[in-house]
């Protein structure tokens, strides 16, 4: 075989990895050392199905959609755990592809957990994460062609926590580089309270600590936290999750609309809770999650 021939043959078998390297990028969250660090592990501990246990470095994953596909709308997707693991592949990675194969820009944030060990003011770690991932997406708006008003938040159980945290904490700032507020928020069975009647108690645990009456317990509890300035939200919740009750989804909801906020409550009868995607045939109607939002993002704008 010639030369030109192995060359050619050469560069068909790499295309694939050069298409896939161009479509997908992964990115440091902080330049430098991260604020907060008190103890530095040298890489991520990987548990069963690919979760996180501990996060060596916090990093943004990029998934470009095809740009013949493009909307410029983007989304900010924090996977959850408990704040004790990041499930980030099926509540991460596998959202993120099916967004961007649909248009949209989706960035899976792997954010540090509130680990006492390895941070200081663990409980304020993955929220500031969170508000640096979006200011790096808006201040990377030009280079991902994606509109910096048209920026989301997607967040999955204790994710979702998280996901609503930074709607009702970022501060909405006229210079793009430094809002940290989402302009639209999906939350996915979340855990919205730290009531302790309707929290995820281990989720609260990790975050606040043992205490029944953390200082924080208002904080973190984001309905109360909302306002006229919080972004409109897309709320999923089964009336079978023995996780995360259903209530959360409803005082969220409530309280956007007691406020004139945008909101739209999904409550299916089954679902349970944790399951990502979704399989019909296990989840009913609470599968078809994906879709729906999809037409919510698409009514928005």
């Amino acid at each position: 075989m010639d030369m030109k021939k192995q060359l050619v043959l050469l560069l068909m078998a790499l295309s694939p990895l050069l298409v896939l390297g161009q479509k997908v990028e992964t990115l440091a969250l902080y330049p430098n050392e991260a604020p907060f660090t008190k103890n530095l592990i040298s890489e991520d501990q990987i548990g069963e199905g690919g979760r996180i246990q501990k996060v060596a470095l916090p990093e943004l994953t990029v998934y470009h959609p095809d740009p013949e596909k493009a909307t410029g709308k983007a989304i900010l997707i924090c996977p959850g755990g408990g704040y004790y693991i990041i499930a980030i592949q099926h509540e991460g990675h596998q959202i993120a592809k099916w967004y961007s194969d649909n248009g949209i820009l989706a960035v899976v944030l792997k954010y540090r957990l509130p680990d006492p060990e390895l941070l200081h003011e663990h409980w304020n770690v993955p929220l500031e994460d969170a508000k640096a991932a979006i200011k790096k997406m808006r201040a990377n708006a030009k280079n991902w062609k994606i509109d910096d008003k048209k920026v989301g938040v997607l967040g999955f159980s204790a994710g979702g926590h998280l996901a609503a945290s930074l709607s009702v904490h970022g501060k909405n700032n006229v210079d793009s580089n430094k809002n940290e507020r989402p302009d639209f928020s999906i939350l996915i069975y979340p855990v919205i309270s730290m009531d302790t009647a309707i929290t995820h108690q281990g989720s609260r645990k990790t975050l606040l600590g043992e205490k029944l009456d953390s200082p924080l317990e208002d904080f973190y509890s984001t309905e109360k936290q909302i306002d006229s300035d919080s972004p409109p939200a897309f709320l999923v919740h089964s009336w079978d999750d023995k996780a995360v009750p259903a209530e959360n989804s409803i005082r969220y909801a409530k309280n956007l609309n007691k406020f004139g906020v945008k909101t739209e409550l999904h409550l299916f009868e089954k679902g349970g809770h944790g399951y990502g995607k979704g399989n019909p045939d296990v989840h009913g109607n609470a599968a078809s999650w994906m879709e729906l939002s999809l037409k919510w993002i698409r009514d928005l704008y």
